[in-house]
């Protein structure tokens, strides 16, 4: 099958850098993010996938990425109206129209106060080829009415919807009642063969690092609404009383000269490691140095780094979001969930983990095993012969 995986946001604003020729090229093309891992999973069933960006840049252009599919960047507008901006492409549209399946990536449509460029693609293709979208949550209760009915009928137009946690499909049951059997569960697709748990001393030496320090762990865009900044100064104060500690910020962003003056203002130089962008074909061995991983931004969904850490036993503090509590739990023994923006809450977090090592990090859940990119594609599949009957 010949299939569109869709961003609906303006991926500008996402990376918060505009997708020049250069940046798609040595960036989008080159990263593991999930659309690819999608992809990728897809393409080993034997589909045909395109996966489309808009961008304010103003020439439709076709790349390839490092996983085989194609990508293409969509010129789109953005219009400043009210509390957010208007992203239209009718370009994007007419482009879809030529598949067989759409399947819309983007992990949740938060769009508050008018409908956003999901809702119109839904009602344009509705009935003339079958679409998926994927929900991660966004806070449903900021909508107003109006805008709330009109995301309500955007997903029931939809022949299926992908959720990744249990709060999740009740919202969409409950609050948008949308029918369970539109509704499938599934996660993102990871690759075991990297994410696992390894020997800390044979990595360290690996990696020119030293196993008689424990390291802390943050993977992501250094990007705003991460949770960096709490973290950050939640480090400065605990580094006073345990010199062995160590944060390492795997990625990239706008935040970063934030971190770089942070850095320097309170001498953490030396006890803050910032690596940059990094393939996964690396970033898998630091999960493995590691003593716990942060994930303690606001946004939804089940993210990447959660099934990675799990996979590699590495303990989690994460935030009240999304699909994290389903996996990321002392009862679990997976990790510690608290609230974004709490500092108090994140120290306390950090000094249980540390104290109690052996409580933590010792087991997979179940769910997360089931979705390696052979699973996943026979999975999505499936999805698509049933829509499309």
């Amino acid at each position: 099958m010949k299939i569109a995986l869709v961003s609906a946001f303006l991926e500008d604003d996402v990376y918060e850098k505009r997708l020049t020729d250069h940046f798609m090229e040595n960036v989008i093309c080159q990263e593991d993010h999930f659309y690819h891992r999608i992809a990728f999973s897809l393409i080993k069933k034997n589909h045909e996938v395109t996966v489309f960006y808009m961008s304010q840049e103003k020439e439709l252009k076709e790349f390839k990425h490092k996983y085989g599919h194609k990508i293409v960047r969509v010129p789109a507008k953005k219009i400043p109206f009210i509390h957010e901006p208007i992203i239209f492409s009718s370009k994007l549209l007419d482009l879809i129209k030529k598949f067989e399946i759409c399947h819309f990536v983007s992990g949740y449509y938060v769009m508050y106060k008018i409908p956003d460029m999901f809702d119109y693609c839904v009602f344009k293709l509705n009935g003339k080829i079958p679409i998926v979208a994927r929900w991660a949550g966004g806070n449903n209760k900021w909508l107003w009415p109006i805008r709330k009915k009109i995301k309500q009928l955007a997903l029931r137009k939809c022949n299926k919807i992908i959720c990744s946690g249990k709060d999740e499909i009740e919202v969409l049951q409950n609050i948008f009642e949308i029918p369970s059997e539109k509704i499938s569960y599934l996660i993102n697709p990871i690759d075991y063969n990297k994410f696992k748990k390894r020997d800390k001393t044979q990595v360290c030496k690996k990696l020119g690092f030293d196993p008689n320090k424990k390291y802390l762990l943050y993977v992501g865009r250094l990007i705003r609404n991460k949770g960096i900044e709490e973290l950050l100064f939640v480090f400065n104060k605990i580094t006073n009383y345990d010199e062995e500690l160590r944060l390492i910020l795997i990625g990239d962003g706008p935040l970063r000269e934030f971190i770089q003056k942070f850095l320097k203002k309170n001498s953490l130089e030396g006890k803050v490691i910032l690596k940059g962008r990094l393939s996964h074909d690396m970033i898998c061995f630091y999960y493995n140095i590691s003593s716990i991983l942060f994930h303690i931004g606001t946004s939804g969904g089940l993210p990447n780094v959660i099934m990675e850490s799990l996979a590699s036993r590495l303990p989690i503090i994460a935030s009240d979001n999304g699909a994290n509590r389903d996996y990321v739990n002392t009862k679990l023994g997976t990790g510690i969930i608290i609230k974004s923006g709490d500092k108090s809450d994140l120290k306390n977090s950090i000094s249980t983990i540390l104290e109690n090592e052996d409580m933590y990090g010792n087991t997979i859940p179940e769910k997360i095993m089931e979705f390696s990119f052979e699973n996943f594609g026979k999975k999505m599949s499936k999805i698509y012969e049933e829509i499309t009957k």
